[in-house]
């Protein structure tokens, strides 16, 4: 379980005087009592009776400080040229000042701190956002019949859903309205459309932006011709921001519907990143084969029907 440190960084310890002792080494004691890294703690100020640390990263595991002044006590009072108070202390501001809880205070944080952290997850996880995409759907030319759908059964699965609007064919504005609605903390993250090959589809791009690692198994491919299809083919994008999943399912009606089914099955499975999105593209890409096969048309003459 991680704590942000939320600019709170430094602590001090009071009842201890050096003598000739190196600094670093003091700094990397110290970072292992408390299970970081030897760079991620610096000494910043020495007087008389105190030394001041200051950690250099903005989060923190919490079951890694809190309760550990007397183990980072006992480590510094083993070296050579540290003299400890009997009352020497460790103090901080923020989440930091957990250092000085005893064990049975430091263990009770951790727990309530797990059940509320628990209790936050499971509600973030049931606030869904769905967007549309594209310039036809803003200008009117196209009726958006994806999202009410996918709103309707997101609540009937147990979701809280709110529509979030028609995002622009631009990548970066996209991502930034997914950016948003991710830090009113919303865990599912639904885009419809802008999933295909043209060079005004975006939304895998956007996904892949806030998530480089989020997966895109692909539903058509075939080779751009650059007048129409400026990109491979045609993929869904699953995507994660710590608790969150971010979906960009397709614009066609039936996939989109068909690929919502799949999502709701696969969170409700505990699906994996990579898992979920291949179990969402297989469900899709099953319908392409099946219909070209029904017509009796091959993959070329029905992949520039997207």
């Amino acid at each position: 379980m991680k704590w942000d440190l939320l600019e709170k960084t430094t602590f001090w310890i009071e009842g201890i005087d050096l003598t000739e002792i190196n600094l670093g080494q003091v700094a990397v004691i110290t970072a292992e009592a408390l299970g970081m890294n030897k760079d991620d703690i610096m000494v910043v100020d020495v007087r008389p009776g105190l030394i001041a640390f200051d950690i250099l990263k903005r989060q923190v595991e919490a079951e890694a400080i809190a309760g550990k002044e007397k183990e980072i006590l006992n480590r510094l009072g083993a070296l050579p040229g540290v003299k400890l108070e009997p009352t020497a202390t460790v103090h901080s501001e923020g989440v930091l000042g957990l250092i000085a809880l005893g064990d049975q205070e430091a263990l009770k944080v951790l727990k309530e701190s797990k059940r509320m952290v628990d209790d936050i997850s499971k509600a973030v996880a049931k606030r869904a956002i769905v967007f549309a995409s594209g310039s036809e759907v803003i200008s009117g030319k196209i009726e958006d019949t994806n999202s009410p759908y996918i709103m309707k059964v997101l609540e009937e699965a147990g979701f809280k859903v709110k529509f979030g609007g028609i995002l622009e064919d631009d990548d970066k504005m996209a991502a930034a309205y997914i950016e948003a609605a991710l830090e009113q903390g919303f865990g599912l993250v639904i885009t419809t459309g802008g999933v295909g090959a043209e060079d005004k589809d975006f939304s895998i791009e956007a996904i892949k932006r806030i998530d480089p690692e989020a997966a895109t198994p692909w539903i058509l491919k075939f080779k751009p011709d650059y007048h129409r299809h400026h990109k491979e083919g045609v993929r869904i994008a699953v995507g994660q921001s710590g608790i969150a999943n971010m979906i960009a399912l397709p614009g066609p009606h039936e996939e989109a519907k068909l690929g919502s089914g799949r999502l709701i099955e696969g969170l409700q499975m505990g699906l994996t990143k990579p898992e979920l999105a291949e179990y969402i593209a297989a469900a899709i890409r099953q319908r392409w084969h099946d219909k070209i096969n029904k017509g009796g048309h091959t993959y070329e003459s029905q992949k520039h029907s997207i």
